[in-house]
């Protein structure tokens, strides 16, 4: 028994040695060359704890095996080829807003490339512009106003990184206008899992550059996005209408969100039309927070006659607009551009729905009933977001990027989260059964505002639809060995 137990010890105390050798091979890799100024941390390094938990939603943590902020492109195929070779999974983080913290990897052990510091930026008398991913949407935004007042058709908060944005949609107050981020997107340049650098475009990698957009962190690092920008509207109006003067019970925000959405489904696609409900600090969550807003890329002459009904259609509401240029119009939505401060950070859970028709009354109803019980009982916060969709987006063909729901009609952003204090233990519970009252629905899903807890099956079909299959087989072909992977990563296997 003894000399059992001795060998157990032994065998037990070599594989540690190996674990052990391996991982310190794997760090050697990563510190081995470089440029001068790229940056590796490890779990013994001092800042590792900032910069693990250097994220949005601090709901959840997880633990890379190291974190690497390179400065060259040369950095980005070194680090990829020591992740390849000690397979350790590969994740790029761009802004650190992914809801799921995919960016560290979604699970302990990743290597995160962040690319924080790759912020170059070019642009062409023509209006091509050059982006390295570390630039973030506030950044993107000020850098095209400043030269030669170009527009793009991108989110609306400044501290989302342009990498997974792009990747993944980037539907924004625009994009009823121009289609999404990754419509603009006419090259991009990638690390790919084996290091090489590729440039993939319409004529070259036309099969990666298709899955780059849609789901581009699957498939390699993306260094460097090249949008075909437009010039800037002259004229922008910001609106909207608010009713935090008015306590609403849950049947009066439901009749007001019917009388939202013929406004918004028949908006014209230079409008973008934005619902905001929720149990938010605004009202010290005793009643259910309503607001209107978006913006009209149009003459003010226009704007007055197709909003020339809504104070009597929308009453209590209070109606304001104000007439920007461009740059107002975006500080109006988002705030201020500048993203050298420290971005406030929360506990939060999301789920989203595409609606590919309009919403019943019977749907709403049932919403409102959830909200109006549950949702006030609840013991934090939340907020549903409403995007109307079609316009931009519609116009592009089904399959012309990866992005699966260009027949959407709407987009529902559900969140709950605590400000302040730890996350509500029934947050997803609650988020959950507000989804559910609003069946029958099309199961699909914006990977943006991704849902850690869905299964394999539901985020395939929820994300891409028919779209997997290909996605799968491209997969197959540029990283054979998944060398990028994260919990909801393309597959190899269809």
């Amino acid at each position: 028994m003894l000399a059992w137990t001795t060998l157990l010890l032994q065998t037990f105390t070599l594989a540690s040695a190996a674990a052990l050798d391996n991982d310190n091979a794997f760090i050697s890799c990563l510190k081995a060359g470089g440029s001068n100024s790229s940056v590796v941390l490890t779990p013994s390094s001092a800042t590792y704890d900032v910069s693990a938990t250097a994220n949005w939603n601090t709901r959840i943590r997880y633990d890379p095996a190291a974190i690497v902020y390179p400065k060259a492109i040369s950095d980005v195929q070194k680090y990829v080829r020591c992740g390849a070779k000690f397979n350790i999974p590969v994740v790029g983080r761009s802004g650190g807003h992914s809801y799921a913290l995919f960016g560290v990897g979604g699970q302990d052990g990743s290597l995160v490339i962040d690319v924080s510091n790759m912020t170059s930026f070019s642009i062409s008398a023509s209006g091509s512009a050059k982006f390295q991913t570390g630039n973030k949407l506030g950044d993107i935004a000020q850098k095209l106003w400043d030269n030669g007042k170009r527009a793009l058709p991108h989110g609306t908060c400044p501290y989302v990184g342009s990498g997974g944005h792009t990747a993944f949609g980037g539907f924004g107050p625009y994009s009823r206008v121009a289609g999404l981020l990754h419509d603009r997107v006419t090259s991009a340049q990638v690390v790919l899992a084996d290091g090489t650098l590729a440039t993939a475009s319409a004529t070259k990698n036309k099969d990666l550059f298709w899955a780059l957009r849609g789901a581009g962190a699957s498939y390699g690092i993306v260094t460097e996005w090249t949008f075909a920008t437009l010039p800037a509207p002259p004229v922008v109006i910001s609106y909207k209408v608010d009713y935090t003067a008015v306590a609403l019970s849950p049947t009066q925000v439901r009749d007001l969100m019917e009388k939202w959405q013929q406004i918004a489904l028949g908006a014209p696609d230079e409008m973008s039309v934005i619902c905001t409900i929720g149990k938010l600090w605004l009202n010290n969550g005793t009643s259910i927070f309503l607001e209107y807003r978006g913006t009209y890329y149009g003459a003010k002459d226009r704007f007055d006659s197709l909003t020339a009904n809504w104070k009597s259609i929308l009453s209590p509401g209070n109606f304001t607009s104000v007439v920007n240029d461009w740059y107002g119009g975006l500080v109006a939505i988002s705030g201020p551009l500048a993203v050298n401060g420290t971005e406030m950070q929360v506990p939060m859970f999301a789920k989203s729905w595409f609606a590919k028709k309009p919403v019943t009354t019977a749907q709403w109803t049932s919403l409102f009933e959830c909200l109006g019980t549950d949702g006030l009982a609840f013991d934090g916060y939340w907020y549903i977001e409403t995007d109307r969709y079609g316009g931009g987006v519609a116009k592009q063909a089904a399959d012309a990027t990866a992005f699966a729901h260009r027949d959407a009609m709407m987009g529902f952003q559900l969140v709950s989260l605590s400000l302040p204090g730890p996350f509500p233990p029934d947050g997803i519970a609650f988020l959950d059964g507000a989804l559910r009252a609003l069946e029958p629905n099309p199961k699909a899903a914006y990977v943006n505002y991704v849902d850690p807890t869905l299964t394999p099956a539901q985020w395939k079909q929820q994300y891409y639809g028919s779209h997997y299959k290909r996605l799968s087989s491209i997969k197959r072909a540029v990283d054979p060995h998944n060398v990028f992977r994260f919990p909801q990563s393309i597959g190899l296997s269809s």
